[in-house]
């Protein structure tokens, strides 16, 4: 069988762009929680090894912490084209373990795979 010139297969060059930016988002929200791990917990907002920055961010100021006043504004703020509490998003990802690889995942739910859609992934809130 041969490809029809009209049909909606990604090419190679599409793939590999897919699999760059899925990568790079994977290395990025690595560091995130790296960072956020790293981070003590100086006002007792503990940070968990799996959980980002924005996340704990949320949770620091939900109960009222110095870590969440500080820098849950900042984050928002870095992260505009999210829309509008990033961070409390951030969580409620995390929550829902969101984030986690497709292989975590229950078959038949819902999936998030990479913020560039794809097929089979649910769209972040």
């Amino acid at each position: 069988m041969t490809q029809d010139s009209n049909s909606t297969a990604p090419t190679r060059h599409e793939r590999v762009g897919a699999l760059a930016r899925a990568y790079g988002e994977q290395v990025f929200i690595a560091v995130d929680q790296l960072a956020n791990a790293l981070i003590p917990p100086l006002d007792g907002t503990v940070s968990y090894a799996d959980e980002t920055l924005s996340a704990r961010c949320y949770r620091a100021h939900r109960d009222g912490k110095v870590f969440g006043r500080l820098f849950m504004r900042p984050i928002n703020l870095l992260f505009f084209w999210q829309g509008p509490d990033h961070c409390m998003h951030a969580y409620t990802k995390e929550f829902a373990r969101k984030n986690y690889p497709t292989e975590y995942h229950p078959p038949n739910e819902p999936r998030y795979t990479s913020r560039s859609g794809g097929q089979g992934a649910a769209s972040p809130e």
